[in-house]
């Protein structure tokens, strides 16, 4: 019997072994994954961002991911969509990601207010630094050796002037290159509606 648990307790322990050395990176190291979800602080504290970038005109053929949100009452649908560039372009020791984010309402309702809520995150390390191409908007790693997850200042885009979409379009920027962990890029985006009449928002979020 001692035996038989003692093989079971290798068996398990192969394989607990296999599954961490199958994980990402940023699962092995212990990274706060939670760290890229924007929290409701970040939402209300987001600053507008530069003009710019808003509203582009066309959905750029990148990876993305696309929330809906079906409000309550028979009163339409509410999307958060993400895009960004599946590679980086590499331009002297910085690396550059194209993103759009956009928050799109589809209904009979009228809309005060329709944002859109972004920020990116990265594991980085020696001082490295991530913005969005936006001003105000980095964020930078301690200048210690070992890898963490951060993340950029929140950023919103909104219209209210009845539009049904608020979009915006820029690019990610880390620097310096080899201070980047691959694959641990990514984009988060927060949709929120304001319905003429409701006193309610209503949010959602989509991430890439």
């Amino acid at each position: 019997m001692e035996g038989k648990m003692y093989h079971s307790k290798h068996v398990l322990s192969i394989l607990l072994t296999v599954v961490m050395l199958l994980l990402p990176a940023r699962y092995a190291f212990g990274d706060d994954i939670s760290q890229i979800e924007l929290s409701p602080q970040e939402l209300e504290s987001a600053t507008v961002a530069d003009p710019s970038g808003a509203d582009p005109s066309s959905v750029m053929p990148l990876s993305k991911d696309s929330e809906p949100l079906t409000i309550p009452g028979g009163k339409g649908t509410l999307t958060s969509n993400a895009w960004r560039s599946s590679s980086y372009t590499v331009s002297g020791n910085t690396l550059k990601w194209d993103y759009q984010v956009s928050a799109v309402y589809s209904g009979n309702r009228k809309v005060s207010k329709i944002r859109t809520t972004w920020k990116g995150s990265a594991s980085l390390r020696n001082s490295a630094s991530i913005n969005l191409g936006i001003s105000s908007s980095g964020g930078s790693a301690g200048a210690g050796g070992g890898w963490q997850y951060v993340s950029t200042v929140a950023k919103y885009w909104e219209n209210n002037n009845g539009a049904k979409e608020a979009s915006y379009r820029s690019n990610m920027v880390v620097a310096p290159a080899r201070d980047y962990r691959s694959d641990t890029i990514s984009i988060v985006n927060t949709a929120r509606v304001q319905l003429s009449g409701d006193k309610k928002s209503y949010e959602i979020s989509a991430s890439c």
